[in-house]
Parts: C-alpha cells; structure tokens; sequence
C-alpha cells in the first residue's frame, strides 16, 4: 500500500527506510494513487497545493506492511502544547517531505 501521512509511523517492529525528498518527487509518486491517513485540514491543503492531487481528510491509524510505502509530512520543531495550526500558520511552520518505506 502508499499511504500519505502527517509523522513517520513506526507502528511495529521491522526495517524501515526513511530518506528526505523533493516535492517534485513526491508529486511523481502521489499521481500513482494511495491512501489519505491525513486527518487535519491545514496539512491536507498543504500536501494538495504541494503535489497537485487533492488529499482526503481521513483520520485514521496506519501500520506499514512489508513492502509498503508512505509520503511523509513532518515537522521539524513541535507545535506547543494544544497547539492546532491553521492553513497559513503550517504553510510557515518548519517542515520538510520525506519518502519511509517498511523493508522487513
């Protein structure tokens, strides 16, 4: 399965593969289908104007199979405690787009 989600989820033990990449790639990759694990409306406006294809808000819980893929939206300084950002506050927040693979 391709998955997109908002922090590299390690959700059992294994071989990962967690490589940073370029919007343009990840907009090559998103094209090819996959499977929204996006559950905010800031991040999933931001991952649209970002690869082009227009990403569902679905909140829900992923755990990566062998072979799986996912497209990472994470951030690299943490949000304060409560914090929600909102579209334009995100589009200035620090973060960055990573590719994480499950290997074994």
């Amino acid at each position: 399965m391709r998955y997109l989600l908002n922090a590299p989820v390690l959700g059992c033990y294994g071989s990962y593969r967690f490589l940073p990449s370029t919007a343009a790639h990840l907009a090559r990759w998103s094209r090819e289908g996959f499977v929204s694990a996006i559950g905010h409306p800031a991040s999933a406006l931001l991952l649209s104007e970002r690869l082009g294809v227009p990403v569902p808000i679905i909140r829900q819980s992923v755990s990566l199979q062998v072979g799986d893929e996912a497209l990472v939206l994470r951030l690299t300084r943490r949000l304060p405690e409560g914090c929600v950002l909102e579209a334009d506050d995100l589009r200035r927040w620090p973060y960055e787009l990573a590719w994480l693979q499950r290997m074994a």
